[in-house]
């Protein structure tokens, strides 16, 4: 009989004492840069009046990163044989690479969060989760180290990610444009960007690198086109909204807040949206109101002369728009002019006796009484 073959597991040896010291710094140091990602994140909650600025260093930020990923760290720029001052520059660029995927990523997400309507009606909170995803993925040193950096396309995803939610946001802050003309611009600079930082500048400009370059240009400005209302308008947050009826208040700047409202009380129905960004607002609102999730009026809401910090919109419910039975779930949207959703309004219209629709629809569901049930011989 042949001798057996060895078990390749256990040729392989344990790591050593040393190695298993420096994987715990690793991942030690991987909680520290979490919590630091958090501090960030606090920052650019409560930071907003400095959020141009810090914008233009995160573009910087961004500049370098190219460069960085381009020429310096990765598969591709790695020899069989490489001097210990070149391992020690592609370590320390590697760094540097992921503290500012860090910052960019842990300051975004708050921001997007923040502009972003949370329900599951309207769909366009989902950037913010992915952000932070990669937000936290960039602090795992020996994920990003082995996973992300050694694979250019995860890298190059990551990259245009970034710079997509960059560029967005950077635009109405510092060159002071509209929300779609950001979101235009950044969609056709985005795909550019990666085909360059994933592939040869020779590769790109040849007659098939440019036809794909630019065809997957025009898929993703169909899609933020198409889909803007899926993308918040970051930075503009609305933190506060209401639906109220009746005479305003003496000091009335937001309505009342009324969650449900019966039929014989909808005169002066109005509904008020407090509107947040650094700067000022970048383009006009639009208020549209919906019963049962069909479109009852579109108006542009007129601005209150309100006290404080950001700007409130009102909009009056011409009483001739309401439909002959008003009864059921309403809401308030308001959207940019734009067409991106800033956020929602819900309310509900009851019967004049407190009834809702709900409990009209199961009034007349229930089956008549028999003579007998009711009594009757």
């Amino acid at each position: 009989m042949g001798q057996a073959a060895p078990d390749p597991v256990a040729a392989v040896p344990p790591p050593g004492k040393l190695k298993r010291v420096l994987r715990k710094i690793w991942w030690l140091h991987s909680g520290v840069a979490l919590a630091f990602g958090v501090g960030v994140m606090l920052f650019a909650r409560a930071g907003l009046a400095h959020a141009d600025k810090v914008m233009i260093a995160l573009f910087a930020s961004w500049l370098l990163l190219f460069i960085a990923l381009r020429f310096i760290v990765g598969p591709a720029n790695r020899r069989e044989e490489e001097s210990l001052t070149r391992k020690g520059i592609r370590v320390a660029t590697n760094y540097v690479i992921k503290q500012f995927y860090q910052q960019m990523f842990f300051f975004l997400t708050p921001l997007y969060a923040s502009s972003a309507t949370w329900s599951f009606a309207s769909w366009n909170w989902w950037l913010a989760p992915i952000l932070l995803v990669c937000a936290v993925l960039s602090t795992m040193d020996l994920v990003f180290d082995h996973f992300v950096m050694e694979r250019r396309w995860l890298a190059s995803g990551m990259y245009g990610l970034a710079m997509f939610a960059l560029l967005n946001v950077l635009l109405p802050l510092v060159v002071g444009c509209d929300h779609a003309t950001g979101l235009i611009v950044a969609g056709a600079a985005t795909p550019a960007s990666v085909a360059l930082l994933s592939f040869s500048v020779r590769s790109v400009f040849s007659p098939q690198g440019a036809i794909l370059t630019l065809g997957m240009t025009g898929l993703l400005l169909a899609g933020v086109w198409y889909g803007k209302a899926f993308i918040p308008p970051a930075p503009l947050t609305m933190p506060e909204t209401s639906v109220g009826h009746g005479v305003a208040g003496q000091y009335e700047c937001l309505p009342a807040s009324k969650h449900q409202i019966r039929t014989d009380q909808l005169e002066k129905l109005r509904c008020g949206s407090l509107l947040r960004e650094p700067g000022g607002l970048k383009e006009p609102v639009v208020h549209v109101w919906l019963h049962r999730g069909h479109e009852v009026s579109r108006q542009t809401p007129n601005p209150a002369q309100c006290d404080g910090d950001g700007s409130v919109f009102l909009s009056e419910l011409d009483p001739t728009k309401l439909p002959k039975d008003p009864v059921g779930k309403w809401q308030c949207e308001t959207w940019t002019r734009g067409g991106q959703l800033v956020g929602v309004r819900n309310f509900e219209i009851i019967t004049k006796d407190g009834k809702t629709l709900e409990e009209l629809h199961a009034g007349s569901a229930a089956p008549s009484p028999s003579p007998r049930d009711a009594g009757v011989d």
